[in-house]
């Protein structure tokens, strides 16, 4: 999927097909802008404002050309973000007790971060060191005793600041399920 509309200024209030281009897109990337309607109401805004939050943009709720060209960036099929459900950064820091965040040493703190459930998961953690400063991990837990998901992997993107201190700046969720319980691939969609 590839948007055209880098010129039109989107903002709370706005109607039309390219508030409905805007709201397909932002569901296809996991960022829920509630009813595609082509209506540019409070649901949208907030969509819009955590996808610039992930981009490293103003969160200023409105859609320009900045925030259009990471839009198209986002949706090109390699974009290794695809089929990822977006996890707040915060929430995700916080449940796993993350204080150092050298990407070596986040991926140690995931590992040692005890399972809050049953029986033995297999985890696998990988870190890769990308170039412009960036590093990503990728943390796999499989053979999980829930109802429903057999699997999760994370996707942990983190990036060099202005201060050259490593943060976290984006985080993704792939879930794989059990037989008869929904999808047998890594994917964004939920297990039943």
């Amino acid at each position: 999927m590839q948007l055209t509309t880098n010129s039109v200024l989107l903002k709370k209030g706005s109607r039309g097909k390219e508030v409905t281009k805007l709201q397909t897109a932002l569901t296809k990337l996991n960022f829920n802008p509630g009813v595609i309607d082509g209506i540019f109401g409070s649901k949208t805004e907030e969509a819009v404002i955590n996808f610039q939050k992930s981009q490293q943009l103003v969160p200023d709720g409105i859609v320009g050309e900045k925030t259009w060209a990471k839009l198209n960036a986002a949706l090109q099929e390699d974009n290794p973000r695809s089929n990822f459900r977006v996890i707040d950064i915060g929430d995700f820091i916080s449940r796993n007790r993350i204080k150092d965040f050298d990407p070596k040493a986040v991926a140690i703190q995931l590992f040692n971060t005890p399972y809050q459930g049953e029986g033995n998961p297999l985890e696998e953690i990988s870190v890769a060191y990308l170039a412009g400063g960036k590093a990503e991990i990728i943390h796999t837990i499989s053979g999980l005793t829930d109802d429903s998901i057999n699997g999760m992997r994370y996707r942990i993107e983190l990036e060099r600041n202005r201060r050259n201190e490593w943060e976290i700046i984006w985080v993704g969720l792939q879930t794989k399920c059990w037989q008869n319980r929904g999808h047998q691939d890594w994917s964004d969609k939920l297990c039943s």
